[in-house]
């Protein structure tokens, strides 16, 4: 947990025009209903992708339960707007500290789906987040969150 901690300090020092931090709490689903999850993350505007508003996401923290685990994330997604409301869509790769028959590798890559409501300063999600391995390792079942995601913008 300790270096959990570290990184998010380092996350949240890092230079940040223009960049939301958030805190996710989620609750596992599918495999993974024992396991509660708390996530810092750093989001912050990147050129267009596809055609698209873009974005680079870094994130850090960890989850309890039978596989408890810390987790350190840099993802690159997608962002569909339309007034106060967003869709993002993201994927990338992370590290876990700890492997388990969930994951069995401590590289792991992630999918998040989220839908965001902006307000003035500040925002509120509800997220969607798959950890796996791409069966690099067998047996590596994932693990899945649903979560509320608030963040503060700058």
């Amino acid at each position: 947990m300790k270096r959990i901690l570290i990184i998010a300090v380092l996350l949240i020092w890092m230079p940040a025009t223009h960049a939301d931090i958030s805190v996710e709490i989620a609750t596992g689903v599918h495999r993974t209903e024992d396991a509660t999850l708390l996530l810092l993350d750093l989001t912050r505007p990147a050129d267009r992708l596809f055609g698209q508003k873009s974005y680079w996401q870094f994130n850090a923290g960890a989850w309890s339960g039978e596989h408890e685990a810390s987790v350190v994330g840099v993802a690159r997604g997608l962002q569909w707007d339309r007034e106060n409301l967003h869709v993002r869509l993201s994927t990338g790769v992370s590290l876990v500290c700890e492997t388990s028959e969930m994951l069995s590798t401590a590289f792991q890559f992630y999918e998040q789906a989220m839908v965001h409501r902006q307000f003035s300063n500040h925002g509120i999600a509800l997220s969607y987040r798959h950890w796996f391995n791409a069966y690099i390792k067998r047996p590596n079942y994932g693990m899945d969150f649903l979560g509320v995601q608030m963040d503060l913008n700058w």
